[in-house]
């Protein structure tokens, strides 16, 4: 199992709850532990530990739902600790999930899995002034080409469907592959892991 998250930085500064100062203390209060808030406090960039610490959540709690086929709305549940600054560890109940992340000016994109070294393989990508509807399926385009490149499928046979909880599964022509992946986008940017 596999989840990322891919957060364009200045997409979130100009349309999130944290882009307007009254709001910024309850939105943090409402997303982030008191351990995660004195992260994002002693930070030398605190908007890019906002949205490092949000991506690590959204990645590990993608895992979390394919692990148990529940989805839950608590971002205070799922607790972010960092080990470096590409590494982290996220707890959700007593759940382990392991964290690498890429974070620079213009995104922050965070890979969760069950186990500390696993082999992935992940791609993030740039995509200008198109809306939701049209990045998702740029993205998705991308995934399948990739998958039939490195795995030999026919593109034309691939295609994901959702689970009932929203679990993106593979398939080729009717059969479901045993391809755990994740698929994100936000703003400019998308991203994806397999």
């Amino acid at each position: 199992m596999i989840g990322n998250d891919i957060v364009d930085l200045n997409y979130a500064a100009k349309h999130s709850p944290y882009s307007n100062s009254k709001r910024y203390q309850r939105f943090l209060d409402k997303v982030f532990t008191k351990k995660e808030q004195l992260l994002i406090f002693n930070a030398e960039d605190k908007h890019q530990m906002v949205w490092l610490l949000w991506s690590m959540k959204e990645a590990a709690y993608k895992v979390n739902v394919q692990q148990f086929g529940k989805q839950f709305y608590n971002p205070k549940r799922i607790d972010c600790k960092l080990l470096n600054d590409k590494k982290g560890q996220v707890i959700i109940d007593e759940n382990l999930y392991f964290t690498e992340s890429i974070i620079t000016d213009d995104f922050s994109h965070s890979i969760a899995t069950l186990e500390g070294e696993t082999d992935f393989k992940s791609e993030w990508f740039k995509v200008e002034k198109l809306d939701y509807k049209t990045q998702s399926k740029m993205l998705k385009y991308s995934f399948l080409k990739l998958i039939s490149e490195t795995k030999g499928f026919n593109i034309q046979t691939l295609s994901i469907k959702k689970t009932e909880v929203g679990i993106p599964k593979l398939f080729n022509e009717s059969k479901k592959l045993c391809i755990d992946f994740s698929l994100s986008h936000c703003g400019e940017f998308s991203g994806f892991v397999f």
